[in-house]
Parts: structure tokens; sequence; C-alpha cells
């Protein structure tokens, strides 16, 4: 199991949000290989469950958005999913990619040397789809290097019940009363709190209760006009580093993310990095990838 809190040692937790989707497509390939090589510690990815029963890493409930696909994921088999490929929801021209059965992107990441932040995106009905995501984790010798994660607390709770040991991560959008009472009705590990409801507060009691912060930020040109107005987010964001309140950092820009905690003063931690294929070449990963 990876130390879900770094800030303790001066280390952090650095998450490819989707992959490094700054120049790429989410949630492929080349986006989770592309954040192996700039430093990651994990990426995230995003569960959805096709007609016939098989879970597939895409974000939306439907295809047409980041894909050449339509329709929706629950409406269609993974055959037909199969033909699609994804497509920048910023119009880029970037050549589109397969989307994958999970099993195969944990097999590719564990690779990679990543660990996985896998986040339940369809509303879960019953156990047996928690089942699956976990014994498609141990299948893939990925359950100890993942966090659960899902906006949806009970689910969080549930999953812990149908398979013990397994860590979990509560999305937040919210400046909560309680967090720490929160994350524990739930059971978590974790906690991400979005920007700009991030406050040292949130940090604090988490900690206070042995939770791990998590803070997801914008790319950084979110921040760079209001920069010019005197609002500079990412000086408060440096003072929150440096006070050791952040445990892990979730952005779509990576290079960003592992540059601005070195010049805070921090390690990043990368715990797989020499386990199961992680001490591979970037060139060894993208012939593998190629011929994958």
């Amino acid at each position: 199991m990876f130390d879900l809190l770094p800030s303790r040692s001066g280390q952090i937790l650095i998450c490819g949000h989707r992959g490094h989707i700054v120049d790429g497509h989410e949630n492929t390939r080349p986006a989770f290989r592309r954040a192996a090589e700039l430093g990651a510690s994990l990426c995230e990815i995003d569960l959805r469950m096709t007609r016939d029963g098989r879970l597939v890493v895409f974000h939306d409930d439907i295809l047409d958005n980041a894909s050449t696909g339509t329709g929706l994921i629950s409406q269609l088999d993974c055959g037909e999913i199969a033909k699609a490929r994804t497509k920048a929801r910023t119009g880029q021209s970037i050549e589109g990619q397969p989307i994958e059965p999970v099993e195969d992107v944990l097999a590719f990441c564990r690779d990679l040397g990543l660990g996985l932040i896998v986040e339940i995106k369809d509303k879960v009905h019953d156990d047996a789809y928690l089942e699956q995501v976990a014994s498609s984790l141990r299948q893939a010798g990925m359950f100890e290097r993942v966090l659960i994660s899902s906006f949806d607390y009970v689910v969080l709770g549930d999953i812990k019940k149908v398979a013990p040991g397994i860590r979990t991560m509560g999305i937040n959008y919210h400046r909560l009363v309680e967090p720490a009472e929160a994350a524990r009705s739930a059971s978590m590990d974790v906690m991400n709190t979005d920007y700009p409801q991030f406050a040292p507060d949130i940090a604090e009691n988490l900690h206070g209760a042995g939770v791990g912060v998590s803070h997801y930020v914008p790319r950084p040109e979110h921040f760079a006009l209001r920069r010019d107005y005197g609002a500079d987010y990412h000086k408060d964001l440096e003072g929150y580093l440096r006070d050791g309140l952040i445990d892990m950092l979730v952005c779509d820009d990576v290079a960003w993310m592992v540059e601005f905690a070195a010049s805070c003063g921090l390690t990043v931690s990368r715990p797989f990095q020499n386990n199961g294929g992680g001490d591979a070449s970037p060139q060894q990963t993208r012939r593998e990838a190629d011929h994958g």
C-alpha cells in the first residue's frame, strides 16, 4: 500500500486527471504514458458499464462529446463502443484512440509504474457492479495501487464492505462544516476538494483525522488572466504546499504540477516506478503500447 499522507515527509503525489491531457485525449494510453514520462505518481480514470456488462474507461454517459461514436454507453455493447475513437473536446486535431475495457487500461498503467484513481461514474444499484470493479483490480494486480473515487459517498462505503482493504477517495465541491465527519461517514481514506473551495481549515480537519488531502486545480492558463488582475491563486497554493496541507495535486497538466511542486521544495512520490515494469524506458513503453 502506498502512503496517502506524504505531506508528513515533504513529499506529494501528482495525479494526471484522465492522464496528461493538455495535448492529448483523455482516458487514453498516450495520455497515461505521457503522464508517466513526465513524473506522475498516479492517473485518474473514469468507469462506465456497457449494456453487456463490461466496464470501459470513458468519462461521459454518452459517446457524442468526446468520441466519434453516438449514444448512451449503457445502451451499447462493448463491441459497438470499440468501433468509436476518442476526439478532443477542444477540437484539437489529434489521432483518435480506442475506448478500452478497464482490464486493458489497468494492465497498461501497471506496466508504466502508475497508480490509479478509479472514479465510478455510473449510478450503482447493487453490489454486483462493485464486486466486478474489485475483481478487475485484483486480476490486474492493481488492488493495492488504486483509490476508488466517487461523488456518491454511499458507494464508497459499500465498496469497502464488498472489498475489505480497498481504499477510497471522496470528491467534494463544497466547503464542508465537518470534513472529517463526512470522510468518516463513508470510511474514506482521502478527500479531494476542488478549486476554489479548498481552504486550510479543511486540510487541517482532515489531517487531524488521519485522512489524506487531495486538491484538484484547473490548468495554469485558467489563472493567467486573474493574475493580471491581482488574484494570484498559485501564490496561495504555494503556501498550502509549503505548510504541508496537501498530499496530492490533481490537474490536466502533469508537467506543470511536477515543476510547481518542485519549486515549493517538495519531492514527488512515485511509489510504483520500480515495480511491475515501471522502470521501463519511455521508448520501451511506447513500443509496447504501439504493439498492444
